[in-house]
């Protein structure tokens, strides 16, 4: 994959097998004339060849239709679109909405969150001084919807022509793996790990042990699970901690990650230190940001509408730009080894699932239908008293978060995959 990017990977990788020349192939395979064409049956002039009896014919035109059924190839990609609509689905949704939050006090928590954010008056500061609140409401929050919609990896993807979602999500995960060079054995943390999918997928794919670093009760609970459900259990764990304060001894990991984590930190410098303290000297740390561009414009009122939307929906103190960022590392004493924004050159758009004008059937329900769906699949379940008052504005200002991404995608000032590979000084 690294290959096919647009870029230069600094990062050393083995040769790969270049194909021969059209010159040797041709050398190697001289052209054969055409052999002759093989005779035609015998056929005989006195009678006319026996019918074919393997596959007789549909008789009436309500055979033929069902014969056409029957050699139709199946939809498996329909299953996710049925899924959507299914009891199963809206049960498993509404069991896990509100997260740990009492479900009497859902509504509440919903008032105390939107409170917290400039599309409602409030203020950055409040943001900031209170991140881990606002977090934790915004996860317990939203979580059940995250996994609804996206499974169990909640990010975007660099993406090819061809390449479902999916498909595009663990080549996300698997081209950072290979970016920090990890091997068999190596200690690896994983910060901000929601409920464990890049997690588990970079553990299998580099047959490492991964600890997940996450503040919120509800997601560590969901991630335990699914670790003991594929047997990961023993090799990867979780610790409740806030980044900006980790439970680790200095020197502790031989590489660090972050997927779309970090954003929610209060202060990017104090962040990317202790990242920095507890990662072993000589090694890397690889983060996805999210981050506004240089084409962001702080006194367009467009601009900053689309900048508060997306706070609003993701639990963001506030959108750092890619130069904050990058100069942020540098402040906490990393070595920039590269970075590149790499929405720049997805032959897909990142914001594609969310796109109204996009309809697929394997991401079905993050398109605009599958969106409407779930909206109203959440009003009538929190109506008859399966989902907690207050799930339904929940799914409303998601489905703002939704909008302020696709339209700062399309004018290009918001990116979730402001990508750089950073290292710790081996003088350290």
């Amino acid at each position: 994959m690294e290959a096919r990017l647009a870029f230069a990977c600094p990062v050393s990788r083995p040769p790969t097998c270049n194909p021969l020349p059209a010159k040797s192939l041709a050398h190697s395979h001289p052209r054969q004339p055409p052999a002759d064409p093989p005779p035609p049956p015998y056929r005989s002039k006195l009678r006319p060849p026996p019918p074919d009896t393997s596959r007789s014919p549909p008789r009436t035109r309500f055979s033929a239709a069902k014969a056409q059924r029957r050699r139709r190839p199946a939809l498996p990609v329909a299953g996710d679109a049925a899924a959507a609509m299914s009891k199963s689905g809206a049960l498993d949704l509404a069991s896990g909405l509100g997260g740990k939050i009492d479900k009497e006090q859902v509504k509440s928590a919903v008032d105390e969150y939107e409170k917290y954010h400039g599309y409602y008056g409030g203020k950055e500061e409040s943001r900031k001084s209170n991140y881990t609140d606002m977090v934790n409401k915004y996860y317990d929050l939203a979580t059940s919807f995250y996994e609804y919609g996206w499974g169990e990896s909640f990010h975007f993807a660099h993406r090819w022509n061809g390449e479902s979602l999916r498909e595009s999500i663990k080549r996300h995960e698997h081209f950072l793996a290979l970016q920090l060079e990890l091997k068999p054995g190596m200690k690896v943390l994983d910060v901000g790990c929601g409920i464990g999918g890049p997690l588990r997928e970079i553990a299998r794919f580099s047959s490492t042990s991964v600890t997940g670093l996450n503040n919120n009760d509800y997601q560590i609970t969901r991630g335990k699970a699914l670790n003991r459900s594929v047997g990961l259990g023993a090799t990867c764990d979780f610790v409740k901690a806030d980044f900006m304060k980790m439970p680790f001894s200095d020197n502790t990991f031989d590489a660090v990650y972050a997927i779309e984590a970090t954003c929610h930190a209060p202060d990017p410098v104090g962040c990317y230190k202790e990242i920095y303290r507890v990662l072993k000297p000589g090694q890397c740390f690889a983060v996805y940001e999210w981050c506004i561009t240089d084409h962001y414009d702080p006194n367009n009122a467009t601009h900053k509408r689309i900048k508060d939307e997306i706070e609003l929906g993701n639990g963001l103190p506030d959108i750092r730009s890619t130069r904050q960022c990058l100069q942020a590392v540098k402040d906490a004493g990393f070595e920039v080894i590269w970075d590149k924004d790499l929405a720049e050159d997805s032959p897909l758009p990142w914001y594609l699932p969310l796109d109204p004008s996009r309809f697929s059937l394997s991401s079905f329900r993050l398109t605009t239908v599958g969106r409407i769906i779930t909206r109203n699949m959440v009003k009538v379940l929190e109506y008859v008293g399966l989902a907690p008052e207050g799930s339904q504005r929940v799914s409303s200002f998601l489905e703002k978060a939704a909008e302020g991404l696709v339209e700062g995608g399309k004018k290009e000032i918001f990116t979730p995959m402001y990508f750089f590979v950073v290292r710790k000084p081996l003088s350290e």
